[in-house]
């Protein structure tokens, strides 16, 4: 039993020498949580599968230690120990292995979605630049095509034009004769207007030459009327005392005559060519004033040109003769 004693004592020896192996393997389980901590989200899976076999093998062995020192019979299980700790190394190996391959396929996914991004970035600039292009082509478009309406707006236009400048062409020959004819009227009615003209200034030129006439011979008339008054009142200065104290030229008073015709032109009303001339007839006396009474005479009773001139001039003045040719 000592023996056995003896040889049971190197077994807590022994397990905590298992015990001093099972922490590297515990933290290389730490050490696969720190490799846990990887920032990309595809490895996490791969890393959590293998550090959760290492960690269950883990804890399984350390049950298994506990229970056996519980027991007090470890020597039977070193091997299975030795067995396990060598599985745990390779399984740790395994998933290093793992975990180096995981980041390589991240860095390589990395690498791939920046390309990605790349192109994307080319990719949107190209859309931009196709997209300008596009909306200068529409630019464009709409200006041919209103250029294009607007062409055929203006050839609608012209065809109406000369349709319409046909028509009026048309209708202007259609009208042709009918103008001719009112040209035709016209002349002759401007014609007829010319020729009345001339015949009313034809007749105006008739009247006023009769009127002329007319007033021509009333001046005549008068004139010589005139004259004979001269005549008269000479006469009278010439003739004796007695003669010239008869009771009518005493009084100053010469016989009743009929007023002379008034004188018209043919500016006035009675001028025209019918308008009655002035009936000619012997002269008759005029009233001798009383201022020519008194007049002196000479000694031997006779009148000469030379007592009579005075008087010859006043009567002219007073007769408003004077001045006439």
């Amino acid at each position: 039993m000592e023996a056995g004693g003896d040889a049971a004592a190197p077994a807590p020896g022994d397990a905590e020498d298992v015990e001093d192996t099972q922490f590297p393997s515990e933290e290389a389980g730490n050490g696969g949580d720190v490799h846990e901590g990887s920032p990309d989200p595809e490895d996490g899976g791969l890393e959590e599968t293998g550090q959760t076999r290492s960690l269950k093998k883990t804890e399984d062995l350390l049950a298994m230690v506990k229970k056996l020192q519980k027991e007090g019979s470890l020597e039977p299980q070193i091997e299975d120990l030795i067995n396990r700790i060598n599985e745990l190394q390779q399984a740790k190996k395994k998933s290093s292995e793992e975990l180096g391959e995981a980041q390589a396929l991240w860095e390589a996914l990395h690498r791939e979605l920046d390309s990605l991004n790349g192109e994307k970035v080319h990719l949107e600039e190209v859309l931009s630049k196709k997209q300008e292009a596009l909306r200068i082509l529409q630019l464009h478009c709409q200006s041919k095509e209103s250029e294009a309406q607007r062409k055929h707006t203006l050839q609608d236009c012209t065809d109406q034009i000369s349709i319409h400048s046909s028509h009026m062409a048309e209708s202007q020959k259609q009208r042709k004769p009918g103008l001719h004819v009112e040209e035709q009227l016209e002349d002759l009615m401007g014609q007829h207007k010319d020729l009345w003209e001339f015949h009313m200034l034809e007749q105006r030129l008739t009247w006023e030459i009769r009127a002329l006439q007319s007033s021509k011979e009333q001046l005549l008339t008068e004139e010589r009327l005139a004259r004979a008054k001269l005549e008269q009142v000479a006469q009278l200065l010439r003739s004796p005392p007695g003669v010239q104290g008869t009771p009518a030229m005493h009084d100053g008073l010469a016989p009743s005559t009929p007023a002379p015709a008034t004188r018209t032109t043919w500016r006035g009303r009675g001028a025209g060519p019918d308008a009655p001339s002035r009936p000619e007839g012997p002269p008759l006396l005029p009233r001798v004033p009383t201022f020519l009474q008194g007049l002196p005479r000479n000694k031997g009773d006779d009148r000469g040109p030379s007592s009579t001139s005075g008087a010859e001039s006043v009567l002219q003045e007073w007769l408003g003769v004077g001045g006439r040719p």
